[in-house]
């Protein structure tokens, strides 16, 4: 019987959203947050809709190693067939508990829906010799292309974190990257505490556990944290245990003035408001007036909207327009690839190439050099970003102190004792330390 509707199918939607994914069109947990929205699926539809997608972009080049040898030519198919096909290789595989009958059934059917007959057949014909060669072991010869395939993060990046950090450390990096993303909150003190805010929670269902690397930070492996009625009335917020060590490494006086030039969507600038009083204040800029609209609903619903005054600015252009020494403490949390995020948001590997990192490299040492006139003698300036390569982290630091001889090296404060996060003069949190987000911290002080 032929499939009445896309509507409700999971595996349509699956095959859609890793097709928008795929062409740059929105990340996986936008896309997938808005189809979820439209409560067109039941519950059990909900959760192997959000499995198949990141499971298909987590294992996006093994698939694609599988289906090689019977597609002779890739580029000639439909996007949305070749996807489909992916997330049915992706079950025939990887998911024990799903009937073969089934994946061939509804993929054949949904081909034949949106393209043709003959694309119902090529689909079935390609999963049927699969089926009967079973999952092979990946074979190369050469070692880091077999590394590349087996835990489908590209050959490219591959060789970059050899170079930089080793083959050993990069071995273990990408063996966690395709393990599911913990979920973790920072706790608003302003409201509650952690052991308060454990309880009310569990009282939802939801288990937690304190974050080793901070202690205003707890992780969940439910997904129901994100959708509680507390982040709704303010008790905590949604951010990465590494992000949270940023604010700490500003070391904020409560009557402090903050730059956060590049803020949105606010999770370090409520942080950074967390820690003053009266007479403190940030200015948050954003390129985008949309999402300084996104920081400041943030900030009302932690209750610390009065310390934030957003402003639409490039970041690049802010000695153009922000007065010269006026400000005790700036935050460059840069643009930057996000290669931190691999484990979170899995397409980063695939959308990004080596170049991306030179024309990122500018924008990052463009608006440092617009921060520096802004920060007072004797204040401090924190670079952050969430990638784990030396060109936007190291290099950065270096090219800019070669070019600005009234900043030095500060050590960078944590609020707990955490040596092994200090890589020399930095923090550098790469994925497999803690299974968090990759993460990279530098403080600078302004001498003279």
């Amino acid at each position: 019987m032929a499939i009445k509707s896309l509507n409700d199918n999971p595996r349509y939607w699956a095959a859609h959203i890793v097709t928008q994914v795929l062409k740059g069109q929105g990340y996986s947990n936008f896309l997938l947050n808005q189809c979820l929205s439209r409560q067109l699926l039941k519950p059990v539809d909900q959760d192997l809709l959000v499995q198949l997608v990141y499971g298909t972009l987590q294992h996006k080049l093994t698939l694609d190693y599988y289906l090689q040898p019977l597609i002779k030519k890739p580029q000639n198919l439909a996007p949305l067939i070749l996807n489909l096909l992916r997330i049915s290789v992706y079950q025939l595989y990887y998911l024990d508990r799903i009937p073969d009958r089934a994946i061939f059934y509804e993929a054949t059917q949904i081909a034949k829906k949106v393209e043709n007959p003959g694309a119902g057949k090529l689909v079935t014909a390609v999963l049927r010799n699969l089926q009967r060669q079973g999952q092979k072991p990946v074979q190369t010869a050469d070692p880091k292309n077999q590394l590349s395939i087996e835990y489908s993060v590209p050959l490219w990046v591959i060789e970059k974190l050899t170079a930089q950090i080793g083959w050993t450390k990069t071995q273990t990096l990408v063996h966690s990257l395709n393990q599911p993303p913990k979920n973790a909150i920072r706790v608003n003190l302003q409201k509650t505490n952690l052991p308060d805010l454990q309880q009310q929670l569990a009282t939802q269902n939801i288990s937690t556990q304190p974050s080793v690397l901070s202690p205003v930070g707890l992780v969940s492996q439910q997904g129901a944290i994100t959708q509680s009625s507390l982040l709704q009335q303010g008790f905590y917020t949604v951010q990465d245990e590494s992000a949270m060590l940023v604010a700490p490494a500003l070391q904020v006086g409560p009557q402090h003035r903050i730059l956060d030039a590049c803020a949105a969507p606010g999770g370090k600038t409520t942080q950074l408001a967390s820690y003053l009083e009266p007479g403190g204040q940030i200015t948050a800029l954003d390129l985008h007036a949309t999402k300084l609209r996104l920081i400041e609903a943030n900030a009302r619903r932690l209750g610390v909207q009065n310390y934030i005054q957003t402003q639409a600015l490039d970041a690049r252009q802010a000695d153009q327009h922000l007065p010269a020494q006026s400000y005790d403490r700036i935050l460059v949390d840069a643009p930057c690839s996000g290669f931190g995020l691999m484990r979170r948001k899995p397409e980063i590997r695939y959308l990004r190439d080596a170049k991306a990192l030179t024309s990122l490299a500018k924008v990052q040492q463009d608006i440092l050099t617009s921060v520096a006139p802004l920060l007072k003698v004797g204040g401090l300036l924190v670079y952050s970003t969430c990638t784990i390569f030396e060109e936007e982290n190291q290099q950065i630091v270096h090219n800019f102190l070669t070019t600005h001889r009234e900043f030095t090296l500060a050590p960078v404060v944590t609020t707990w004792p955490l040596k092994v996060l200090h890589r020399g003069d930095f923090v550098q949190i790469f994925p497999d330390d803690f299974q968090t987000d990759g993460f990279f911290i530098a403080c600078l002080k302004k001498t003279r």
